[in-house]
């Protein structure tokens, strides 16, 4: 799925400057590329020959607009936190009042589908983030917005995340990264009753946990 505008201007500092339109959109056919060769090969296993071929350009086309495969895979990851960061702030503005139940569940739902849809991607960050100090603070610092909204979401008047939402959201990415890594785990993220199963751990959790 290519990136949205928003997406690719976080991840331009990973990037080498592009001024002019085909360079900016071969930049972005990069990204798109990388992210499914990472997805299906994992970090170590991507070679930049492979995303070169995945896009359709030279192998000298990615250098001259990222310096290295990690510069690149920084990218998607600034990218993607982007992207799940709209993609949040878009739901928790729908249309209607929602409740505490009618949010948690919203949000359950909003992380499976991520995590489905860059399932293989998701499986690269963690690879790399056992590595790399800079993927591990992206991938925190996003946890920490997540909980931030869910707080300001459900009303529970705090001006930081407590730590009974901090601990629900750890129970959902717990669960989600659990069934990424792990092909023998139950998570089914296309099973809505398991989705639901989930979303009522966290409501019965938080219910006890807040006032």
């Amino acid at each position: 799925m290519p990136a949205s505008k928003a997406a690719l201007k976080s991840a331009e500092r990973w990037a080498l400057p592009a001024s002019q339109a085909r360079s900016r959109a071969t930049r972005a056919r990069l990204i798109s590329a990388a992210e499914a060769v990472f997805a299906k090969k994992g970090f170590a296993g991507a070679r930049l020959s492979d995303i070169a071929a995945e896009a359709g350009c030279s192998v000298g086309a990615v250098y001259f607009r990222f310096k290295d495969k990690d510069a690149l895979f920084f990218a998607i990851i600034e990218s993607f936190v982007e992207e799940a960061r709209l993609g949040l702030a878009a739901m928790l503005a729908g249309a209607g009042p929602k409740t505490r139940e009618d949010i948690l569940r919203l949000f359950v739902n909003a992380a499976a589908r991520n995590f489905h849809r860059h399932k293989g991607l998701f499986r690269a960050i963690v690879e790399r983030c056992i590595e790399h100090p800079h993927a591990v603070k992206t991938m925190m610092t996003f946890r920490d917005e997540l909980a931030a909204a869910l707080e300001k979401a459900v009303g529970s008047g705090a001006k930081a995340p407590s730590l009974p939402i901090r601990v629900m959201t750890q129970m959902i990415y717990g669960f989600m990264v659990t069934g990424v890594l792990n092909r023998q785990a139950p998570t089914n993220f296309g099973d809505a009753q398991t989705m639901d199963e989930l979303a009522n751990a966290c409501i019965a959790y938080l219910n006890a946990a807040l006032p």
